[in-house]
């Protein structure tokens, strides 16, 4: 992989600060550093070889935004994370030139780059290696110390990890020194829209150099689908986002076109939104800048969903025994299901309880993998409270035997002749992989705030505090003349797609080849997928000629796509 764009003379982590509360963000950085120094500098894409190899992704890093310092604490973001990261996923048995598309794909809430992983390899393989995926990892991402999932992953022992995070065990001579703290982040504070479009911006102009001939789209997924259309609409000054781009994809999200905004004064004193996620620019400031979900969800929670992950996969020969990590996870099986008698299951069953509709509230984290079986199931008694803490629930399940041992089948809950669309064994290995993983650790609350200020795309050039005061520069929606590409799940979060049809009578009404949009099909291409929740429009089951008919319309679409909206050989980025 290239790495060699790094600007000479800047170089990830070469100035160690002194200040013992960023000790540990350089390390963690430290570590990104060494799995692209390890890659090597060979140039992205470049020969061919006789046979297929494995699709193994690599990390690049590349210079970007520069936050401002929060002005209350008086901290700088450490030069060291002003870089912008994606996974990239091709087959190298095809050159840069022989690259018909690049999809870069942008996570949702609490998103890292394997979100993407499934879809990634699936789009190479639907296009015969014409397609290369570019998975975002968030500059959040680079704080997250890995050493003992990686070395877990590697010596398929998931105990390293339990060890190394929660026992204080010395795992290759490093000791884990515990999940950053609010007053260890408070540069986070700053890490808003605008930086993440120009560490989106940086990537796309990456992209668009590396593969001189390919058509660029945005993909994006959950709050990522609002985040696209703003990069699409955001001026760069000598153009305009969208002019970059041959087309976008919103994958279980949209912006929210017509929205009028709060208030300068709610964004930036009172607050927006309620319960768990009411915030403001002050607060940010002077107190928690990460995304928090306590009680209901805790940092530690993230990597014990990994461990979960490891152990229910058949890679680690552990999927059907029992689950050795009730320690970790009883807090929040008592909590999610109203007992503090939590029953014996398998890690698949741990697994399933944790992520699957039928049992996980939060209606962003959920994916249809199967259903329970060994012992009683029934509605969730503690269904009540979860919908104070944390809005609308749904008709949630609970295992209600203590005394039973419980199992996971692939087949649904509601039909045993059905199975779900998404394999439990394809999204354990999201959780876990390398060298990134599925959960950010350290959301920024920052970004949050600004999307929701941001997302209803009317932004105006003149009077508007949000540009002239916080560069909120997505001023150019209504100029977007690219296809779209959206769709939602029946069971998910957009499940009325009469939702996208504010944002599509927003966009230019012809697309950059002349044609009327509304003329084309491919213009505004919509689908809703039957029975699919938030996550499995990432990761359902796509093996065989048919697969899951998603994924063929996507690598279809995007071949029409090109042609609506050819690559602008006029700009250089």
């Amino acid at each position: 992989m290239r790495w060699c764009d790094v600007n000479e003379g800047q170089k990830v982590g070469s100035t160690v600060r002194k200040h013992e509360e960023h000790g540990r963000i350089v390390a963690a950085v430290m570590f990104w550093v060494l799995i692209v120094v390890a890659s090597g500098c060979g140039d992205d894409g470049e020969g061919v070889v006789s046979e297929p190899a494995p699709i193994v992704p690599e990390l690049i890093v590349v210079p970007g935004s520069v936050p401002e310092p929060n002005p209350l604490a008086n901290v700088d973001t450490p030069a060291e994370l002003n870089f912008a990261r994606a996974l990239v996923y091709r087959d190298r048995g095809r050159g840069s030139e022989e690259i018909d598309q690049v999809v870069l794909c942008m996570p949702g809430f609490l998103g890292g780059a394997n979100d993407f992983d499934y879809l990634a390899r699936r789009l190479i393989a639907r296009t015969s290696g014409r397609t290369v995926v570019w998975a975002i990892d968030r500059r959040s991402n680079a704080l997250e110390d890995h050493h003992g999932l990686d070395l877990a992953e590697k010596e398929r022992n998931p105990d390293l990890a339990k060890a190394y995070y929660f026992e204080g065990a010395e795992v290759q001579g490093q000791r884990f020194q515990g999940f950053l703290r609010p007053e260890q982040l408070r540069f986070l504070s700053e890490w808003g829209l605008k930086v993440h479009i120009e560490d989106l911006h940086a990537l796309v102009r990456e992209a668009w150099h590396r593969y001189p001939r390919a058509a660029l789209f945005l993909a994006g997924h959950s709050l990522g689908a609002s985040i696209v259309p703003i990069f699409a609409a955001w001026d760069f000054g000598q153009y305009a986002g969208f002019e970059l781009l041959s087309g976008l994809i919103l994958l279980e999200g949209a912006p929210n076109v017509g929205a009028a905004p709060p208030t300068q004064q709610a964004y930036e004193t009172s607050g927006i939104g309620s319960g768990l996620t009411r915030s403001s620019l002050q607060t940010l400031r002077t107190s928690n800048p990460v995304s928090s979900l306590e009680p209901f969800v805790s940092t530690d929670l993230f990597v014990t969903a990994e461990i979960l992950g490891m152990r229910a996969s058949k890679e680690f020969g552990q999927a059907e025994r029992l689950s050795p990590d009730a320690d970790l996870y009883r807090n929040f099986f008592s909590l999610l299901f109203g007992s503090r008698e939590i029953p014996p299951a398998t890690n698949r069953a741990a697994l399933g309880f944790g992520f699957d509709n039928d049992f996980q509230p939060l209606a962003f984290a959920r994916v249809s993998i199967g259903s329970a079986t060994g012992g009683r199931i029934g509605a969730n008694p503690n269904a009540g409270l979860l919908g104070q803490l944390l809005g609308a629930v749904g008709n949630l399940l609970a295992p209600l035997d203590p005394t039973a041992t419980y199992f996971w089948q692939d087949t649904a809950a509601d039909d045993p002749a059905r199975v779900d669309p998404v394999r439990l064994e394809t999204f354990a290995r999201l959780l876990f992989g390398g060298p990134s993983n599925f959960i950010e650790w350290y959301f920024p609350a920052r970004l949050t705030l600004d999307v929701g200020i941001a997302s209803g795309l009317n932004i105006t050039r003149s009077n508007d505090w949000r540009l002239q005061r916080y560069g909120l520069a997505a001023t150019e929606n209504a100029r977007v003349d690219v296809p779209i590409f959206a769709v939602g799940g029946s069971r998910g979060l957009l499940s009325n797609l009469e939702r996208l049809r504010p944002y599509r009578d927003s966009l230019a009404p012809r697309l950059r080849s002349g044609v009327a949009r509304d003329a084309v099909p491919a213009g505004f291409h919509t689908m809703l997928m039957d029975r699919y929740v938030h996550l499995d429009v990432l990761v359902a089951y796509d093996e065989g000629p048919e697969g899951n008919g998603l994924f063929s319309a996507m690598a279809e679409w995007m071949t029409v796509a090109r042609r609506l909206a050819p690559r602008r050989t006029d700009l250089m980025p």
